[in-house]
C-alpha cells in the first residue's frame, strides 16, 4: 500500500496545485517614451517583459507615443500607453494584447447594407482559415488549436496543419492559435477574414517552442552553434557538425566530446568510462533509442560504441534527471538515431585511421516511412601503423602486454602479437501511423575483441600463453509516440538489451601440440529488458503532468571456473546467477507560477515484488529570473537561479576485476540480498546569463552516495584487492562554463573544481580517503574560427593527478603457514 498512497498522494498534491495556483499575477510595467513610434514600443514592452502583441498594420502605422510610469499593472501602462492614439486594447491571460481600432468603419464588398451598424455588433459571413506550423523546422502541427475566443467556433489542424473556421465573426473578435509545448498566439480576427468561396488569402501562423522546465538537460538537439544553454536552465545545446574540427581526435565521438564540458570526464583517460561529477562509469544510464547499452566503447573504451553518422540528437543529464529516468545514480545519456524521413535517398561511406564506416537513410514511402542501415568495422590487424601503436600504448600501459612489449624488443626467442578487432551495426525503420502517430523499430549490435598471443621458443624450451576478450551487446527497441488530444500525449516503448563478456586464459610448455596445460575462464552475461508507458498531459497554460509506468526485468550471471589438463583436475568458483522484476510508478508536476519562476515536482516509486521492496525517490527543481524572462530572439540577457534536489536508487553495478592484462570488460552484476541497492542523495544550486553570443553559467554540487562495495574499485597492478562493504562516497564541486561567440570565432572556457571521498569501515582505518577518480581540477579551453569553408580549432585540456598509495611489505601472522607463522603481505599508510 505504500506505493499505491505514495502515488495518489503526488495526484492529489497536483489537483490542489492547479486549484491554489491557478491564477497568474498581472506583471508591472516602467517606461519613458516621447513622441515615439507605436511599433518601437511595442518592440520594447515584447523584449524586455516578454509580452506578445498583435495587431493590424494599418491600425498602427504612424501612430506616435508619448508616455511616462513606472510600476503600472500591465492594464493601466497599455491605458496610458495608448491614450490619445484613437486605439483600444484587450489583454489575454496577463500575457498576449490584442490592439484594435474601434472607429473603424472601412467596408468591404461582403458587408455593403450595414454601414449604419456599430462597429461593436458588425457580423459577417466570412470565414478564418490558415495553416500552422513549427517556426523552427516549418513542419505542420497536426492536431494544433484555433479557435475565436468567447465564441463556440473552434478547430482542430488536419495532418497537414490546416484549418477552416466559418461562422458570424465580429470583426473585433479574438482568434487563439495553440499547441502542447508551443506559445500561444492570439490575433485579431479583423485582418483574417476571407471570403468562404476562396481560401487564396489564408494565412500561415509559426509557433514558437515553449517548453517548460527539466532540470539540468545537458546537451539536446544539436544546434547551429557550438553551444547553447537550454530551456532546463543547465542544459547545452551541442553542434555535432563541429566536433570533427576539434583537435586531439580523429573522427566525430559522442561521448569523448562530452568530456568538453563541465563536470564530465574520464579518470582513465578513455572516450568511454565516464566520471560524472564525481560518480563511476556504472553509474550512467545510457540509452541508444531507449535501448540499455552495457557495452559503450571500442577498442578497451578507447572511444565510444556509437555511429557519429548515424546519431541525431543526445540528452544528458549530470543529475537531477526528471522521475522519467532512474535505475542509475550520476548521469543520464539519452541517444537518438537518425529520425524524420525525408523524400530522398542519403548515402555515406568513410574511413580513418582504425575503421572503415558507411550508411544508407532511404525512404521506403516519401515523407511516410524511411530505413536506416549503418555499420564500422576495423580493418587494421597489425602493429604497422604509427598512429595505431600510439592508441595501443595508451590503452596497454599497465598490465603485463606492455611489459611483455619490452621483452619482445629485447629478446629474439619471444612472439608477441596482440591483435584487437572491433565493429558496431545500426538498423531503423520509421514510420508514420495515423494522424500523429510516430513509430521507430531499431537494432543495435557492438562487439569487441582481443587475441593476445605472447611465446618463447628458442629450440629448448617452449612455453606460451593465450589471453581472448570478446564482448559484445545487442538490442532491439520499439518505441511509439502519438497525440490524444491537442493537450495529451503518449510515449510507448519496449527494450531488450543483451550483453556478453567472456575472457579465457590459456598457458601451455614444452609440448607445442597440446592446446594447454591450464586454463582460467570468466563469463559474464546481462539481460535486461522493459517497457516503458510514458504520458504527458498539458493540464494548463502553465501546469503540465507526466506519468507512467515501468517495468524492468534483469538477469547477470558470472561464472568463474578453471582446469588442468595435466593433473585433470577443473574447478567452479563461482556461479552466480540473480534475477529480478522491478515495477516503478512515477509522475511529475510542471508549474510556471510567474513569467519569472517556475519549479518541478517528481516521485519515482520502485517495488520489488519477489523480495517485497520498495523504493522512494522525490524530486525537485526549480528556475527564478528576478530580472525578468527574455528570450534569445528579442535580445535574451537572462539571469537565472536555478536548482534542485533528489534521492536516487541504483540496483546494477560493476565489478572491475582486469587482472594481470591490465585491460578487459568491467563485469556486470546486480545487487541482492548480500549486496544491497546503492542509495544517492544530490542537490545542485547555480546561477547562469545568456545572450545570443554569451553564456556564463555556475554550478555548485553535493552528491552523497551509500551502499557501496569495494568489488567496483580499481587498485594498481599488484596490489591485493580489498574486500569491503557499507561504504559511502561524498562529491562535491562547482562547475563553470564561459562561452563567447563573434562573427567568425568563438570559444568556450570550462573549469571544473571537486573533491571525491571513499570511506570503508574495513578500510584505511575507518578514515576517509581520495577516491581514484578523484581529479581535483579540470580545463577546457575550445577555439574555433570560421574562414569561407575552411574550419580551425585549437584545444587546451588540463587536468589534475589521480590519487596513489605507495605499498610496503611486512609480515602479518600466518596460522595456517607450515614453514613458519609468519608470512609477508602488502600494507599501505593511511591516506
Amino acid at each position: 500500500m505504500h506505493c499505491r498512497q505514495l502515488f495518489l498522494f503526488v495526484l492529489s498534491s497536483v489537483f490542489w496545485a492547479n486549484l491554489l495556483l491557478a491564477q497568474q499575477p498581472s506583471p508591472t510595467l516602467s517606461a519613458n517614451f516621447r513622441n515615439t513610434d507605436l511599433r518601437t514600443v511595442i518592440g520594447y514592452f515584447e523584449t524586455n517583459y516578454g509580452l506578445s502583441f498583435s495587431y493590424d498594420d494599418a491600425a498602427v502605422q504612424g501612430v506616435r507615443v508619448t508616455a511616462k510610469f513606472r510600476n503600472q499593472p500591465l492594464p493601466k501602462a497599455m491605458k496610458q500607453t495608448l491614450q490619445g492614439t484613437g486605439l483600444n486594447f484587450e489583454i489575454l491571460d496577463n500575457q498576449y494584447i490584442l490592439i484594435k481600432k474601434p472607429d473603424d468603419t472601412r467596408i468591404d464588398s461582403t458587408q455593403r447594407g450595414t454601414e449604419n451598424l456599430k462597429p461593436e455588433t458588425l457580423k459577417t459571413q466570412l470565414a478564418l482559415c490558415g495553416t500552422i506550423l513549427d517556426a523552427d523546422t516549418n513542419e505542420p502541427l497536426p492536431g494544433a488549436t484555433a479557435y475565436v475566443k468567447n465564441t463556440p467556433h473552434g478547430t482542430t489542424t488536419e495532418a497537414d496543419g490546416k484549418f477552416k473556421l466559418e461562422g458570424d465573426f465580429s470583426k473585433d473578435d479574438s482568434l487563439i492559435i495553440s499547441y502542447l509545448g508551443y506559445k500561444q498566439q492570439a490575433f485579431v480576427v479583423r485582418p483574417l477574414l476571407v471570403n468562404p468561396d476562396s481560401y487564396r488569402e489564408c494565412q500561415t501562423y509559426r509557433l514558437q517552442l515553449d517548453m517548460l522546465n527539466m532540470p539540468d538537460v545537458l546537451i539536446s538537439d544539436f544546434a547551429t552553434d557550438m553551444i547553447e544553454l537550454a530551456d532546463g536552465g543547465t542544459g547545452y545545446n551541442f553542434d555535432k557538425e563541429k566536433m570533427p574540427t576539434l583537435p586531439g581526435w580523429g573522427e566525430p565521438d559522442v561521448l569523448r566530446s562530452l568530456q568538453l564540458l563541465p563536470g564530465i570526464s574520464a579518470a582513465d583517460e578513455s572516450g568511454s568510462r565516464l566520471n560524472v561529477r564525481g560518480g563511476t562509469p556504472d553509474q550512467n544510464l545510457v540509452l541508444l533509442d531507449g535501448i540499455p547499452i552495457y557495452h559503450t566503447g571500442h577498442f578497451f573504451g578507447l572511444y565510444d560504441a556509437f555511429n557519429p553518422f548515424v546519431v541525431d540528437e543526445v540528452d544528458v543529464w549530470r543529475g537531477n534527471f526528471g522521475a522519467e529516468y532512474g535505475g542509475r545514480n550520476s548521469s543520464v545519456i539519452d541517444i537518438q538515431a537518425k529520425q524524420g524521413y525525408g523524400s530522398k535517398a542519403r548515402y555515406g561511406i568513410g574511413m580513418n585511421l582504425l575503421s572503415l564506416q558507411g550508411y544508407a537513410d532511404f525512404p521506403l514511402k516519401k515523407e511516410r516511412m524511411s530505413l536506416l542501415v549503418a555499420f564500422r568495422r576495423s580493418y587494421i590487424d597489425g602493429l604497422q601503423s604509427t598512429p595505431y601503436k600510439n592508441f595501443f600504448n595508451q590503452i596497454f600501459q599497465n598490465g603485463k602486454v606492455a611489459f611483455q612489449e619490452q621483452d619482445s624488443r629485447n629478446n629474439e626467442f619471444v612472439t608477441w602479437n596482440p591483435k584487437i578487432s572491433f565493429g558496431d551495426a545500426n538498423i531503423k525503420l520509421r514510420w508514420k501511423g495515423r494522424k500523429t502517430q510516430e513509430n521507430a523499430i531499431s537494432i543495435y549490435s557492438t562487439g569487441d575483441r582481443l587475441d593476445y598471443r605472447y611465446a618463447y621458443d628458442d629450440g629448448n624450451y617452449f612455453a606460451e600463453t593465450d589471453d581472448v576478450v570478446a564482448a559484445n551487446n545487442f538490442g532491439w527497441s520499439w518505441q511509439h509516440s502519438a497525440d490524444w488530444s491537442p493537450v495529451f500525449k503518449i510515449k510507448y516503448s519496449a527494450a531488450l538489451s543483451a550483453y556478453k563478456n567472456d575472457y579465457v586464459f590459456t598457458w601451455n610448455e614444452q609440448e607445442r601440440e597440446r592446446p594447454f596445460i591450464y586454463r582460467y575462464t570468466t563469463q559474464n552475461a546481462m539481460t535486461d529488458f522493459n517497457i516503458n508507458l510514458h504520458h504527458d498531459w498539458q493540464a494548463g497554460e502553465r501546469h503540465r503532468m507526466s506519468f507512467g509506468y515501468q517495468f524492468t526485468a534483469q538477469e547477470a550471471s558470472l561464472v568463474f571456473r578453471d582446469t588442468n589438463a595435466v593433473t585433470l583436475e577443473g574447478n567452479l568458483w563461482t556461479n552466480d546467477t540473480v534475477r529480478s522484476g522491478l515495477h516503478t510508478f512515477y509522475a511529475e508536476f510542471a508549474y510556471q507560477a510567474t513569467e519569472r519562476f517556475d519549479f518541478m515536482l517528481g516521485i519515482r516509486e520502485n517495488h520489488f515484488p519477489a523480495r517485497g521492496l520498495y523504493y522512494s525517490e522525490p524530486r525537485l527543481s526549480f528556475n527564478w529570473f528576478p530580472f525578468g524572462k527574455k528570450t534569445l530572439e528579442n535580445g535574451g540577457g537572462n539571469f537565472r537561479v536555478k536548482g534542485g534536489l533528489g534521492r536516487y536508487w541504483q540496483f546494477v553495478f560493476q565489478i572491475v576485476d582486469f587482472g594481470d592484462l591490465g585491460v578487459g570488460e568491467p563485469l556486470w552484476a546486480l545487487s541482492y540480498e548480500n549486496i544491497p541497492a546503492q542509495e544517492l542523495w544530490q542537490w545542485t544550486f547555480g546561477m547562469s546569463v545568456e545572450t545570443k553570443s554569451t553564456l556564463l553559467d555556475v554550478e555548485f554540487y553535493n552528491k552523497k552516495n551509500r551502499n557501496l562495495t569495494s568489488l567496483n574499485l580499481r587498485v594498481d597492478r599488484g596490489f591485493e584487492r580489498p574486500w569491503a562493504f557499507d561504504g559511502e562516497s561524498t562529491a562535491t564541486g562547482l562547475d563553470f562554463l564561459l562561452r563567447k561567440r563573434w562573427r567568425k570565432y568563438s570559444l568556450w572556457l570550462a573549469y571544473s573544481l571537486g573533491e571525491v571521498q571513499l570511506q570503508y569501515p574495513d578500510l584505511n582505518g575507518g578514515l576517509p580517503y581520495p577516491a581514484r577518480h578523484d581529479i581535483r581540477q579540470r580545463l577546457n579551453w575550445v577555439n574555433t574560427f570560421s574562414l569561407k569553408k575552411w574550419e580551425f580549432a585549437a584545444n587546451v585540456n588540463m587536468r589534475g593527478g589521480t590519487p596513489y598509495s605507495v605499498p610496503s611489505v611486512v609480515q602479518v601472522p600466518c596460522p595456517d603457514c607450515t614453514a613458519d607463522s609468519l608470512t609477508y603481505a602488502l600494507s599501505f599508510d593511511r591516506l
